[in-house]
């Protein structure tokens, strides 16, 4: 999948939460750990993984204006804490709707760049 493509998958997946972050706020409901939460953590890390490999090789290829490896490290290990804080109603909404629109800014960030530079490098 190329690098635009999973971005957008990415992007997409902070306004899910968002979402997911609010229903189990509204149903006042405790999510099953090993049936929903862990399954679907294991699948977005998974996306994580095929995103930095071809991030990372496009940021050294393309050398995009505005964006650098330090986004990537903080993006990262921002989607990993709020993909699964979605899912409690107990989770801190200022800090998880912070952290997950400073996520989908670098993500839009990377797609304009991708969209101005290319990526074609960083494709599989």
């Amino acid at each position: 999948m190329s690098l635009l493509r999973l971005s957008e998958q990415l992007a997409k997946e902070c306004d899910e939460s968002i979402l997911r972050f609010q229903l189990y706020r509204e149903l006042d409901k405790e999510p099953d750990f090993f049936g929903e939460v862990k399954p679907h953590a294991y699948k977005i890390d998974e996306v994580l993984l095929e995103w930095e490999k071809l991030v990372r090789t496009w940021i050294q290829v393309k050398r995009p204006k505005y964006v650098h490896p330090s986004q990537i490290d903080s993006l990262i290990e921002s989607m990993k804490q709020f993909i699964v804080q979605s899912y409690y109603k107990g989770t801190s909404k200022k800090r998880f709707l912070k952290s997950i629109h400073a996520s989908k800014y670098t993500l839009e960030t990377i797609m304009q760049a991708i969209k101005e530079v290319g990526d074609e490098y960083a494709s599989k």
